[in-house]
């Protein structure tokens, strides 16, 4: 499904990291044949597995493949092969990691990598342990070629890890199961921090005097004062009450929020009808009223009347031009595109909101399936386990009670450790309520001694900000006990307000494959046409089409994978 993943700053891009792990490489390390073919794999064995993080009594070799992208810096003198994670996954583990091969995963499945990964599969000659992606990952539990790891991650999964599979309620370990059979490791990820929140310039509202928003009625009225009643003081020209982009789904000038703020539900989120079957929130009748109303707020000068042809980079140029106010986005819109508006306009504050509804009904903001990468062991390899123990490493490290963020995660020269280990997940309820909640009691008690490094990072950041330090106003307005979209998204978490798409699997149909793409473009077109002027009818065009166009097809297969699923 098209989902939309937001952009963080060093301070949070770890959020994401679930998703892009199959990239972390570097190209410089080169290693010797894959031990996936010696004859003495075929007896799988844990012997000497020494429990969840105890070291191998007898050193193991580990071949696997990695991808690479531009962004993986080491220090001089090592790369993917020789850095902290697999010095001490050697020291602590007794485990040898080896490289099979690397290469360039830039340009995400055309890439080099997932060619040649693609190759590999097909062969059938896997290395012990390898990332992969979704379709990949079905394509090998069918063939066949994948180790049971039920009860592996049973008998040597950490408590911490396997309190963070349960985090999600089982959504991710479910997606990893095959025929009861526990197939691969999800890179867990949280979906809490895709949900979009409403962000508006709380400076204007405070010099026009408005009141917080509590319904969408609220916020055309504040999209209304800011248009026209001139809050940045250069004769009220130009103002734009709401953002918008061409492509319409976005991190930042988002309109899937406002289709949420109408129980809409587009953009892939595929719902439950009352039988519990599955239909496409895109093509239902909540989305006319939202459609109507938007060209209303268009043909009103509310929207920018050049949005068809920006992008959302485009479109935050309104923001240093200080002629924007409100706009539907990310979490992380603090540090993108907020800060460098700020750098522009020092004065500059906004706020955020839980998306609001249009009657009394509360909104419920869409989340996508969070798991795009699963680790898998050939089923050859006698070690299976060793892929747990990894990730039993990686949480304590992390975000254990012995973790260090601060060694682990980020270099002290400021080296993004976080992308070397061959694993990587992160908690569902590692941010919100984790670090939300963390420092909204440090703050509270005077006292961050529960802290973990990265929470502690928070805490230090709040600090400055309050002594007047406002190059901390991101991390504050992202994290901080109150104003902040963390806040936001504990009360979406707290009232059970997230909306996760139905489809919970990340490989598409068969149909999908082929003309999921053009539905959805058809989709934004449809829109964009409708905001701009076309008639509300041309919405039921669109769905006649959408439907005879592989619509109604993939709706069939996604209700069989659901049938297949429960």
């Amino acid at each position: 499904m098209n989902r939309r993943k937001v952009v963080s700053t060093a301070m949070a891009c770890f959020m994401s990291i679930a998703l892009l792990i199959t990239a972390c490489s570097n190209s410089g390390n080169q290693a010797a044949s894959s031990p996936s073919l010696d004859g003495d794999k075929n007896t799988p064995t844990t012997a000497d597995a020494a429990g969840p993080l105890g070291k191998y009594e007898t050193p193991i070799d580990v071949h696997a493949v990695r991808g690479i992208n531009g962004s993986y810096k080491f220090p001089q003198g090592e790369d993917i092969g020789n850095n902290l994670w697999t010095r001490a996954y050697k020291d602590e583990l007794g485990i040898n990691l080896i490289y099979d091969w690397v290469a360039d995963n830039s340009g995400g499945s055309d890439s080099a990598f997932s060619k040649k990964l693609n190759l590999m599969i097909a062969s059938g000659e896997l290395p012990d342990i390898v990332a992969v992606n979704a379709k990949q990952f079905k394509q090998l539990a069918e063939n066949g070629q994948l180790a049971d790891l039920t009860e592996v991650f049973e008998k040597y999964a950490s408590p911490y890890t396997k309190d963070v599979a349960k985090q999600d309620g089982g959504m991710a370990m479910t997606s990893a199961t095959i025929d009861g059979k526990l197939l691969g490791i999800p890179g867990f990820n949280g979906n809490i921090t895709d949900a979009n929140v409403l962000w508006i310039r709380s400076d204007w509202m405070k010099k026009l005097n408005l009141p917080d928003p509590k319904n969408m009625q609220d916020v055309f009225n504040i999209m209304e004062a800011f248009a026209t009643k001139d809050p940045n003081g250069d004769g009220g020209k130009g103002v734009v009450g709401l953002a918008a982009n061409k492509n319409i789904y976005d991190g930042f000038a988002d309109l899937e929020s406002f289709f949420n703020a109408y129980h809409a539900n587009p953009n892939g989120t595929w719902i439950k009808d009352p039988s519990g079957q599955l239909m496409y929130g895109g093509i239902q009748p909540e989305m006319k009223p939202a459609l109507a109303k938007l060209q209303e707020l268009y043909k009103s000068g509310l929207i920018d009347k050049e949005f068809g042809a920006k992008d959302a980079a485009k479109e935050a140029e309104l923001l240093g031009q200080n002629k924007l106010g409100i706009t539907f986005g990310a979490n992380s819109n603090p540090y993108y595109p907020f800060d460098d508006a700020r750098k522009l306009n020092p004065n500059m504050d906004w706020k955020a909101y839980p998306i609001p509804s249009i009657d009394d009904k509360p909104a419920r903001p869409s989340v996508g399936f969070p798991i795009g990468t699963y680790y898998v062991v050939n089923k050859n390899y006698k070690h299976p386990e060793v892929i747990v123990k990894m990730f039993n490493m990686n949480f304590e490290k992390f975000f254990g009670e012995t973790g260090d963020w601060n060694t682990w995660g980020v270099t002290k020269d400021r080296l993004e450790a976080f992308k070397w280990p061959f694993v990587y997940g992160f908690p569902p309820n590692k941010d919100v309520p984790g670090r939300y909640e963390a420092l909204k009691n440090a703050v509270a008690s005077n006292d961050p001694s529960a802290m973990n490094g990265e929470q502690k990072a928070d805490y230090d950041a709040y600090q400055a900000f309050m002594n007047g330090d406002q190059t901390f106003w991101s991390t504050v307005r992202q994290a901080g006990p109150e104003n902040s979209s963390f806040a936001v998204l504990n009360y979406y978490k707290e009232n059970d307000l997230l909306y996760t798409n139905e489809y919970r699997t990340s490989v598409q149909t068969q149909t999908m494959t082929l003309k999921w793409s053009t539905l959805l473009n058809l989709e934004k077109e449809m829109i964009t046409k409708i905001i701009v002027g076309s008639p509300l009818d041309d919405f039921d065009k669109f769905v006649d089409n959408w439907k005879k166009s592989g619509g109604d097809q993939i709706t069939k297969e996604v209700n069989e994978w659901a049938s297949t699923s429960k």
